[in-house]
Protein backbone atom coordinates (compact mmCIF):
# COMPACT_ATOMS: atom_id res chain seq x y z
CA UNK A 1 0.00 0.00 0.00
CA UNK A 2 2.91 2.68 1.00
CA UNK A 3 4.67 1.83 -2.60
CA UNK A 4 1.53 2.14 -4.36
CA UNK A 5 1.01 5.32 -2.95
CA UNK A 6 4.66 6.51 -3.08
CA UNK A 7 4.23 5.44 -6.65
CA UNK A 8 1.20 7.63 -7.37
CA UNK A 9 2.88 10.58 -5.68
CA UNK A 10 5.89 10.38 -7.55
CA UNK A 11 4.16 10.20 -10.78
CA UNK A 12 2.14 12.89 -10.42
CA UNK A 13 4.77 15.15 -9.55
CA UNK A 14 6.48 14.39 -13.08
CA UNK A 15 5.25 17.83 -14.75
CA UNK A 16 8.36 18.80 -12.95
CA UNK A 17 9.88 17.37 -15.23
CA UNK A 18 10.49 18.03 -19.08
CA UNK A 19 9.46 14.90 -20.36
CA UNK A 20 7.79 11.66 -19.43
CA UNK A 21 10.46 8.93 -18.68
CA UNK A 22 10.27 5.52 -19.62
CA UNK A 23 12.53 2.62 -19.79
CA UNK A 24 13.11 0.37 -22.81
CA UNK A 25 14.15 -3.12 -21.68
CA UNK A 26 15.14 -3.59 -25.21
CA UNK A 27 14.16 -3.47 -28.78
CA UNK A 28 17.14 -4.96 -30.46
CA UNK A 29 15.18 -5.86 -34.27
CA UNK A 30 12.26 -3.96 -35.96
CA UNK A 31 10.51 -6.86 -35.65
CA UNK A 32 10.57 -6.22 -32.16
CA UNK A 33 10.09 -2.42 -31.86
CA UNK A 34 9.54 -0.55 -28.71
CA UNK A 35 6.09 1.02 -29.18
CA UNK A 36 6.04 4.74 -28.50
CA UNK A 37 2.06 4.78 -27.76
CA UNK A 38 1.59 8.52 -27.66
CA UNK A 39 4.25 10.06 -30.22
CA UNK A 40 2.52 13.96 -29.41
CA UNK A 41 3.61 13.67 -26.03
CA UNK A 42 6.80 14.94 -25.08
CA UNK A 43 9.20 11.89 -23.39
CA UNK A 44 12.32 10.67 -22.39
CA UNK A 45 13.05 7.16 -23.67
CA UNK A 46 15.83 5.63 -21.60
CA UNK A 47 17.86 2.32 -22.27
CA UNK A 48 21.53 0.68 -22.28
CA UNK A 49 23.07 -0.95 -25.06
CA UNK A 50 26.23 -2.87 -25.79
CA UNK A 51 28.81 -2.66 -28.66
CA UNK A 52 27.19 -3.37 -31.84
CA UNK A 53 23.79 -3.55 -30.65
CA UNK A 54 20.37 -1.52 -31.57
CA UNK A 55 17.48 -0.11 -29.99
CA UNK A 56 14.20 0.22 -32.08
CA UNK A 57 11.04 2.42 -31.07
CA UNK A 58 7.77 2.40 -33.69
CA UNK A 59 5.88 5.34 -34.23
CA UNK A 60 2.30 5.30 -35.71
CA UNK A 61 1.60 9.15 -36.94
CA UNK A 62 -0.53 11.06 -38.79
CA UNK A 63 -0.10 13.07 -41.99
CA UNK A 64 2.34 15.98 -41.13
CA UNK A 65 3.64 15.14 -37.87
CA UNK A 66 6.16 17.39 -36.87
CA UNK A 67 9.35 14.98 -35.46
CA UNK A 68 11.78 16.16 -33.01
CA UNK A 69 14.34 13.84 -31.93
CA UNK A 70 17.20 14.16 -29.98
CA UNK A 71 20.02 11.67 -28.66
CA UNK A 72 21.76 11.75 -25.08
CA UNK A 73 24.25 9.30 -23.73
CA UNK A 74 24.85 9.64 -19.36
CA UNK A 75 27.71 12.05 -18.21
CA UNK A 76 29.47 8.81 -16.70
CA UNK A 77 29.38 6.98 -20.16
CA UNK A 78 32.72 6.96 -21.79
CA UNK A 79 33.67 8.99 -24.25
CA UNK A 80 33.41 7.19 -26.97
CA UNK A 81 30.12 5.93 -26.31
CA UNK A 82 28.86 7.93 -29.57
CA UNK A 83 25.05 6.62 -31.00
CA UNK A 84 23.88 7.15 -34.00
CA UNK A 85 20.45 8.29 -34.53
CA UNK A 86 17.97 6.45 -37.53
CA UNK A 87 14.88 7.16 -38.83
CA UNK A 88 13.74 4.56 -41.26
CA UNK A 89 10.14 4.75 -43.15
CA UNK A 90 8.32 5.01 -46.38
CA UNK A 91 9.72 7.44 -49.20
CA UNK A 92 12.80 8.72 -46.92
CA UNK A 93 14.90 7.22 -49.34
CA UNK A 94 18.89 7.72 -48.27
CA UNK A 95 20.59 5.11 -47.14
CA UNK A 96 19.44 1.88 -44.83
CA UNK A 97 21.46 0.39 -42.27
CA UNK A 98 19.63 -2.73 -43.11
CA UNK A 99 17.29 -4.59 -45.10
CA UNK A 100 13.75 -2.52 -45.14
CA UNK A 101 10.74 -3.32 -47.04
CA UNK A 102 9.99 -2.25 -50.28
CA UNK A 103 9.82 1.70 -50.50
CA UNK A 104 11.54 2.10 -47.15
CA UNK A 105 14.44 4.55 -46.80
CA UNK A 106 16.72 5.89 -43.68
CA UNK A 107 17.90 9.37 -42.51
CA UNK A 108 21.15 9.39 -40.46
CA UNK A 109 21.96 11.38 -38.16
CA UNK A 110 25.66 11.75 -36.37
CA UNK A 111 27.09 14.38 -33.97
CA UNK A 112 30.04 15.87 -34.84
CA UNK A 113 30.63 17.10 -31.30
CA UNK A 114 28.64 15.45 -27.81
CA UNK A 115 27.96 18.86 -25.60
CA UNK A 116 27.52 18.83 -21.82
CA UNK A 117 23.91 18.99 -20.87
CA UNK A 118 22.55 19.75 -17.52
CA UNK A 119 18.96 20.16 -16.55
CA UNK A 120 16.10 18.54 -15.76
CA UNK A 121 18.10 16.23 -13.22
CA UNK A 122 20.01 15.08 -15.93
CA UNK A 123 24.39 14.23 -15.96
CA UNK A 124 24.64 13.84 -20.04
CA UNK A 125 26.26 14.86 -23.27
CA UNK A 126 23.78 15.73 -26.04
CA UNK A 127 24.31 14.48 -29.68
CA UNK A 128 22.57 14.47 -32.98
CA UNK A 129 19.28 16.09 -33.27
CA UNK A 130 16.76 15.47 -36.04
CA UNK A 131 13.60 17.28 -37.45
CA UNK A 132 11.47 16.41 -39.97
CA UNK A 133 7.57 16.61 -40.93
CA UNK A 134 6.40 12.50 -41.87
CA UNK A 135 3.65 11.69 -44.29
CA UNK A 136 1.20 9.57 -42.30
CA UNK A 137 2.31 5.91 -41.33
CA UNK A 138 4.32 3.50 -39.39
CA UNK A 139 8.33 4.68 -39.17
CA UNK A 140 10.85 3.35 -37.02
CA UNK A 141 13.62 5.36 -35.16
CA UNK A 142 16.66 3.78 -34.29
CA UNK A 143 19.85 3.68 -31.95
CA UNK A 144 23.22 2.58 -32.95
CA UNK A 145 25.39 1.77 -30.75
CA UNK A 146 28.65 1.15 -32.78
CA UNK A 147 31.44 0.24 -30.86
CA UNK A 148 30.97 1.66 -27.51
CA UNK A 149 28.56 0.65 -24.58
CA UNK A 150 26.32 3.00 -22.57
CA UNK A 151 23.19 4.52 -21.30
CA UNK A 152 21.07 6.52 -23.76
CA UNK A 153 18.08 8.62 -23.86
CA UNK A 154 15.99 8.99 -26.83
CA UNK A 155 14.36 12.46 -26.34
CA UNK A 156 10.70 13.23 -28.14
CA UNK A 157 9.60 16.86 -28.31
CA UNK A 158 6.01 17.37 -27.89
CA UNK A 159 3.14 18.61 -25.51
CA UNK A 160 4.30 18.15 -21.73
CA UNK A 161 1.64 16.23 -19.88
CA UNK A 162 1.87 14.31 -16.90
CA UNK A 163 2.83 10.36 -16.55
CA UNK A 164 5.71 8.23 -17.41
CA UNK A 165 7.16 4.84 -15.60
CA UNK A 166 8.51 4.46 -12.75
CA UNK A 167 10.98 2.34 -13.96
CA UNK A 168 11.83 5.30 -16.13
CA UNK A 169 12.12 7.56 -13.30
CA UNK A 170 14.38 5.15 -11.63
CA UNK A 171 16.46 4.78 -14.18
CA UNK A 172 17.50 7.88 -14.65
CA UNK A 173 20.42 7.81 -11.90
CA UNK A 174 21.80 5.00 -14.05
CA UNK A 175 21.84 6.90 -16.89
CA UNK A 176 23.37 10.12 -15.25
CA UNK A 177 26.42 7.49 -13.84
CA UNK A 178 26.11 4.74 -17.18
CA UNK A 179 26.06 1.99 -14.61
Amino acid sequence: MVKRLFGTLVLSSLPALAHQPFWNPGSPSPEAAYPVARPEVAQALLGRLGPGEWAFFRLEVPEGFPLRASLFVGGGCPEDFRPVLWLLGQGLGGEAPLPLPPGWGGLRREAVAWTPYRDHGLRARRGPRLEVELRGGTYLLAVEAGMGEGYYLLSLDGREVPGGSLEGLAAIPRFNRCR
